[in-house]
């Protein structure tokens, strides 16, 4: 099997990233972008099911969980933040159990990541057979894209980080084993964080349901982890499994 070039790379952005892009979604471009990402990933989650759903270092104010049909949500983040609810642990190492997860979120995790590979392998190895993987990036064929090269040296975020293609991760996925299952291409806003202009801009947000209309700034990516061989689907009706590695305590469970 071919495997994944590991090759290195060095964000040079503000540290830390998290609190970085939190703050950034507070601006007026980055509440248009937040708004459009929501919606999408509410809608994506719809049609999920299983037992434990895992959302790593997730920028955004609004809250897309609240849609899910998976019961049992864990927020992983790299920093502790304030109410304390969520497992802090590196975005590229975590403290969860192989084959334990039916759903992993990575919103804006993969374009400030020094290893990329690295973060799918995780997702790979935690995830159960069939279980899905829901990317959201930024797309560097866009305006968004284009500023991102030409301003990327200032190292302001988001547009210091390396914005990865479609085409660059379904190949990525490919030979770890998932299946891409759909692309949804997100906000069509210009890069200017001007809340009149934006406001002036909203009618493009039509555009998101005309299919791959090129010009957006992110998008939704969906797949699968295919089963390999003759590896049986574990059953619905088992004991609830555990999600975190041996040795690790359990947080308490919030209603």
């Amino acid at each position: 099997m071919q495997r994944l070039k590991k090759r290195s790379h060095s964000v040079k952005c503000p540290q830390p990233v998290f609190s970085g892009l939190q703050e950034w979604y507070r601006t007026a471009l980055g509440q248009a972008l937040e708004a459009s990402e929501l919606a999408a990933v509410r809608d994506c989650l719809t049609n999920l099911f299983g037992y434990h759903l895992l959302t790593v270092a997730p920028p955004w104010q609004g809250n897309p969980l609240d849609s899910s049909r998976v019961r049992h949500c864990i927020v992983q983040t790299p920093e502790r933040i304030a109410d304390g609810s969520s497992l802090v642990s590196a975005s590229d190492a975590w403290p969860v159990a192989g084959d334990s997860l039916d759903v992993i979120l990575l919103p804006h995790v993969l374009e400030f990541a020094a290893d990329p590979h690295q973060i799918l392998r995780e997702a790979e190895r935690c995830l159960i057979p069939e279980g899905h993987l829901v990317i959201l990036g930024f797309n560097p064929w866009g305006i968004w894209g284009g500023r991102s090269l030409f301003t990327r040296w200032r190292g302001r975020l988001p547009w210091c980080g390396r914005f990865l293609g479609v085409s660059r991760l379904r190949d990525w996925l490919a030979l770890l084993g998932f299946d891409t299952l759909a692309v949804q291409p997100l906000c069509y806003r210009l890069p200017i964080n001007h809340a009149g202009l934006l406001a002036r801009t909203a009618l493009l947000d039509h555009l998101e349901g005309a299919g791959h209309v090129p010009g957006n700034a992110g998008f939704l990516l969906l797949a699968r982890k295919r089963v390999v061989g003759m590896t049986p689907i574990r059953p619905r009706w088992r004991p609830r499994r555990s999600f975190l590695s041996p040795g690790m305590i359990e947080p308490t469970r919030r209603s």
